[in-house]
């Protein structure tokens, strides 16, 4: 059963990333747009807000869909593996090339190594400027998918059944999150399997186990409290610089993540209200939108620095916001039915039983 009270939150999760990255274009370009307010000039903590949960609902719906579509089904490990590869790398490879293609025209300043192209590729974990990151930089949190996908891989492998999978993951990536707290290493893919941030995937596996199996009676009380922890959360991230810069993102992020997928999965309203096209389509090309909305944005900022395409000073700032907002979006989305939606169309009937 397709739950499209969740599918329009990979929608909202993929354009939260976007209103933040087209937040940090400007601030970027603030002296060449003459945007004197202080708004367009700093990070602020309340637009950082939505690239930190859009990143996290992400990461949490990553690992609540692996679960859910999967739960007590007999399958076999190198079809789970086989699936998520022509999910991940196809499209990934793509935005790979769009970048590569982009860095070769006149006046580019990107410059990227055999070493470093070759990584990406693999999403093999890297430093890239002091940055664990691939070239194509918006895809550092797949190095986490991968991992995670390899971890449920490898004990489906050892015949192991999907609360087993759960409980197990829970207690190794805790345990692995303990240990990133005490050592201190340079080893990306060390770094990479010991970030608390591998919790949210565990947490997401932990809804997909109380939808199916211990259903939550709600009551209005249920959304009171969900939405005053929402607002509790929200408000500390932004406005309690500590929290936001130095608390675990497994704390600090991925809480919201989590209580805002339990609101919409259960209350009756949001899981029951009929979306609007534009939700389901943006849900179906979260992840093409995910990849592919910096490319407008990179071009937009090259542009912009060279005093071309400037908007018009009667333009309102806000404008000019939701029209980077925009393309960020139907570059997604067209990336999605020229490359994501074919390609894996194809691989799937080839290569999954």
């Amino acid at each position: 059963m397709r739950l499209t009270s969740l599918h329009f939150l990979r929608a909202m999760g993929a354009i939260f990333i976007v209103i933040s990255h087209s937040h940090g274009v400007i601030r970027k370009r603030f002296e060449s747009l003459e945007f004197t307010e202080y708004f367009w000039q700093v990070e602020q903590g309340y637009t950082k807000v939505f690239g930190a949960l859009g990143v996290d609902l992400f990461l949490v719906l990553s690992g609540f869909f692996a679960f859910y579509t999967t739960w007590n089904r007999k399958q076999d490990a190198m079809d789970f593996l086989k699936k998520r590869i022509i999910r991940i790398y196809p499209i990934w490879w793509v935005g790979l090339a769009c970048l590569l293609i982009l860095s070769m025209v006149p006046g580019a300043s990107a410059n990227y190594s055999l070493y470093e192209v070759l990584n990406s590729i693999l999403l093999n974990p890297i430093y890239i400027d002091g940055s664990i990151k691939p070239i194509l930089e918006i895809g550092w949190t797949l190095h986490y998918i991968v991992f995670y996908y390899l971890a449920i891989t490898l004990l489906i492998s050892m015949k192991f059944q999907s609360i087993e999978i759960l409980k197990i993951l829970t207690i190794g990536f805790a345990c692995l999150s303990i240990i990133g707290i005490f050592i201190d290493t340079t080893i990306p893919i060390i770094e990479v399997i010991t970030n608390s941030r591998t919790l949210a995937f565990a947490l997401g596996g932990w809804l997909a186990f109380i939808v199916i199996e211990k259903p939550i009676k709600w009551h209005a009380r249920h959304t009171i409290l969900a939405l005053l922890i929402i607002t509790g959360l929200v408000l500390a991230f932004i406005l309690i610089d500590e929290w936001r810069l130095n608390a675990p993102t497994f704390l600090s992020r991925s809480s919201i993540a989590i209580a805002i997928v339990l609101l919409f999965v259960f209350q009756p309203t949001l899981k029951t209200f009929k979306y609007p096209n534009f939700f389901n389509l943006c849900g179906d090309a979260s992840y093409s939108i995910y990849l592919f909305h910096m490319f407008p944005l990179m071009i937009m900022s090259g542009v912009w620095k060279r005093g071309i395409l400037l908007p018009p000073d009667f333009l309102p700032p806000f404008i000019t916001w939701f029209i980077l907002i925009m393309l960020g979006v139907l570059s997604g989305v067209i990336a999605y039915l020229l490359f994501e939606k074919p390609i894996f169309a194809y691989l799937k009937n080839k290569f999954i039983k």
